[in-house]
């Protein structure tokens, strides 16, 4: 009796029209809802939409009006809304992991997910999987009772694998269960899809039982399912990826070689992994300020881009072009499409184009993190050759920085002074310029 009078308290706060027209969303609050779920023993349905979400807004209109779904959700679950760019929508976002709009989950009276669905949902397939949501509850175990069994010993790999998964999909990753669960499963069941998912889900170092199994996993790559291939990926770039964030935290320059180590060891051809690895190393350079990384990845590049002549870059540009001109006939793009003038002229100088903005990056870091004279001197000819490539206010700006640098401030003068003129003939803002000339004035 006593929830039914709260049930219907609850729906007089929904106004007639509405309630009329579609789900009843009497709750724009989690911790109200959770209250009236446990004198209801009713789950709760969260929406947690965004309004420029195309299919949220779909299934506002065209779903959430039927007739059947309302009657269906309104009897059978306390309904919560909530915009996810508001301050308490960012709060579940965050405390849930919602990463897909829009995510529907279904909520016990302590907050715990019973069952998750996410993006559109035909009227059909919505009550579907309301009615799953409702079969759910019936055998759903409390996290908090999960956590006390592991808490108390349990180390069986059914229960492990459960728990892991459970654990991982409200919280996030959990890298010490899955060392446990690792260290107890079958080893015929190791590479099997719905472990390489596990592992992917919660592995967050290259130093890790997980990714020395991913990687393993890599050799019998080619005879594996594609969702087996793409756990394998996922879990292998997650972890390279979460241990470059501590090595950049830590400043760990030890951890960074082994995080460089693994890229090598996980790259299907020497070709990615100098290419990743020059990637890593140039961010880890820039955001911990270490010139060593920098400078082992700029010493050789920008070494074989000096070798090549402005004609050199000419040539390659003209083989791109020829190649995208074949391209485009055998795909039946005609040559007086406006498709094809437009990405014809993308591709104009564009060798020389490409070699001088790349010498104009590694000049620029040298201004700011460089201190030797030789490195200074090997910037200032980077800088030059690259205005020399494609002369635009940005080149000419670095290379005014780094002669500053060097002491020649009369020239660094005129560079700025040229970075101005170039801007103003193409239309650029100049005022950064000018304030970067009346620093060095």
């Amino acid at each position: 009796m006593k929830g039914a009078l709260i049930l219907l308290f609850y729906s007089l706060t929904i106004p007639m029209s509405l309630s009329a027209q579609q789900i009843g969303f009497a709750f724009s609050d989690l911790t109200k809802a959770k209250k009236a779920a446990k004198e209801t023993d009713k789950l709760i349905f969260v929406d947690i939409y965004a309004d420029w979400c195309g299919p949220c807004n779909a299934m506002e209109q065209s779903i959430f009006t039927k007739p059947e779904v309302i009657a269906f959700f309104n009897e059978h679950f306390l309904n919560l809304k909530i915009d996810s760019e508001t301050e308490k929508g960012i709060e579940l976002v965050l405390e849930y992991a919602i990463k897909e709009y829009p995510s529907y989950l279904f909520l016990n009276q302590d907050g715990e997910i019973v069952y998750k669905i996410v993006g559109f949902q035909s009227t059909n397939n919505l009550i579907h999987e309301a009615t799953k949501a409702e079969k759910s509850k019936k055998e759903f175990v409390p996290l908090k009772s999960l956590d006390l069994a592991y808490e108390n010993g349990n180390r069986e790999s059914v229960f492990l694998y459960s728990y892991l998964k459970r654990k991982s999909f409200e919280q996030g990753n959990q890298p010490s269960i899955l060392d446990h669960f690792l260290a107890v499963v079958p080893e015929n069941e190791m590479k099997t899809e719905k472990v390489l998912s596990l592992i992917s889900d919660n592995v967050n170092s290259v130093s890790s039982i997980g990714f020395a199994i991913l990687s393993e996993s890599l050799s019998q790559f080619m005879i594996m399912t594609e969702s087996q291939q793409k756990a394998i990926l996922r879990g292998i770039s997650h972890a390279k990826k979460m241990t470059f964030r501590e090595a950049v935290k830590k400043k760990d320059d030890e951890l960074f070689e082994v995080l460089i180590d693994a890229v090598h060891a996980t790259s299907y051809s020497m070709e990615t992994a100098f290419a990743e690895e020059r990637q890593f190393r140039y961010d880890y350079a820039k955001l911990t300020r270490n010139f060593k990384h920098f400078k082992i990845i700029t010493e050789d590049e920008a070494g074989k881009i000096m070798l090549n002549s402005p004609k050199d870059f000419e040539q390659q540009t003209a083989l791109t072009i020829k190649e995208f001109e074949r391209a485009a006939e055998e795909k039946g793009i005609s040559s007086s499409s406006g498709q094809y003038k437009m990405m014809l002229e993308g591709l104009k100088d564009g060798a020389s184009k490409s070699a001088s903005f790349q010498l104009n990056e590694f000049a620029r870091v040298y201004h700011e993190l460089a201190t030797e004279e030789i490195d200074l001197k090997n910037a200032t000819k980077w800088s030059a050759y690259s205005i020399k490539l494609s002369e635009t206010p940005a080149n000419w700006e670095t290379y005014a920085f780094i002669l500053k640098k060097v002491g020649r401030k009369k020239d660094s003068k005129k560079a700025l002074k040229q970075a101005v003129k170039l801007a103003k003939k193409t239309g650029l803002d100049t005022e950064s310029y000018k304030m970067s000339y009346q620093k060095i004035k």
